[in-house]
């Protein structure tokens, strides 16, 4: 990498951290990249992902009209890079392209009461894939921890934060990025047991310790390990428990969410492990309390199952992920933009 950057080396946009002589764990490496940004507003991907330059057009044309705008989210595309999955996957595009606000009262009861919620909850205003004011950014440092991010979850503990304390949040219909995944991403490993623990493994080790562990999480039997509904319920109680955040009635959401992602196992043996994981939890839980909420069901996928599903649903257009000879996401991307209304022509009507 330092060689790919060495031409760019004088070129004022460009702020590149080398590596250093071991690898960082998440959180460390996203904080001194944070600490180097500038500009008035900051927004995160990773190197399997891709982020439409225009992005900073469209900020800027809703920041005018709503000045006190904080944080400003959009749809995303999918992109599964070879290796990934065993077969080609969907994207689905917008029709839409509404700019639209979104009251924060609607946003808490929906990331922190888990409203509505897939296997995971709401939570795409954050600095990922998505915008956030610098302003905002460096009083939430001194309010949590005097760091830009604190819990190993980069993504989720800067949406917590964001979401309680950010003014007006400008959703864009129309999508802005691709979220990618490389055969060496976590979400790679989604529903895969062994997979995941391996993935989970190196992530520890990278950290320096098993936050699955930490005392805080004693009285909430519901490990990072178990899967990725587990995770975000274990980044929430973090921060609920750290800062106070009050939020009732999300229990039985939440153990909805847990029969989902069993939902989500490659193979019955998969879904068995993950089924019995999350049982042990919730039967430790509040004397068992949200147990009866917990019904999770394993489809056996059919043949046309394991096929990209192309064709027309409400407010979307799905293609395989190779459309057009896609290989990279910027090249899914560029396809799909000829499907999604130009950027410049995108009514700011706020």
């Amino acid at each position: 990498m330092d060689g790919f950057m060495s031409g760019l080396s004088g070129d004022p946009r460009v702020r590149y951290l080398p590596s250093e002589a071991k690898p960082l764990s998440m959180v460390d490496n996203w904080e001194r990249t944070m600490a180097v940004t500038a500009g008035r507003w900051v927004a995160f991907i990773g190197d399997d992902d891709y982020i439409d330059p225009e992005t900073a057009d469209v900020i800027a044309a809703i920041e005018a009209r709503v000045p006190d705008v904080d944080a400003i989210a959009w749809n995303r595309l999918s992109f599964h890079w070879p290796g990934a999955r065993a077969h080609e996957l969907n994207t689905a595009i917008p029709t839409g392209c509404r700019i639209v606000e979104v009251p924060r009262d609607e946003l808490m009861r929906k990331t922190f009461g888990w409203e509505g919620a897939g296997r995971v909850p709401t939570f795409m205003f954050s600095a990922y894939h998505a915008a956030v004011r610098r302003d905002l950014v460096e009083q939430n440092r001194a309010r949590f921890g005097n760091r830009y991010f604190e819990h190993p979850i980069v993504d989720q503990d800067s949406a917590f934060k964001i979401i309680a304390t950010a003014r007006r949040f400008i959703f864009s219909e129309r999508p802005f990025s691709v979220l990618g995944t490389c055969p060496a991403s976590n979400s790679a490993s989604i529903g895969r047991v062994d997979d995941n623990a391996r993935r989970h493994a190196e992530f520890m080790a990278d950290l320096g310790r098993n936050m699955d562990d930490d005392p805080l999480m004693a009285d909430f039997p519901f490990p990072s390990a178990y899967g990725v509904t587990a995770s975000v319920g274990m980044s929430q109680h973090w921060f609920r428990t750290t800062y106070g955040l009050k939020h009732e009635g999300w229990e039985e959401n939440f153990a909805r969410s847990c029969a989902m992602d069993c939902g989500s196992a490659a193979t019955r043996e998969d879904f068995d492990i993950i089924r019995a994981r999350y049982e042990k939890g919730f039967s430790a839980w509040k004397g068992g309390r949200y147990l009866p909420f917990f019904k999770p069901e394993f489809v056996e996928p059919s043949k046309e199952q394991t096929a990209a599903f192309t064709g027309i649903t409400p407010l979307l257009v799905h293609l395989g992920e190779r459309f057009a000879g896609a290989s990279t996401p910027r090249e899914l991307y560029d396809a799909a933009a000829g499907l999604m209304t130009p950027p410049q022509e995108i009514p700011v009507p706020l």
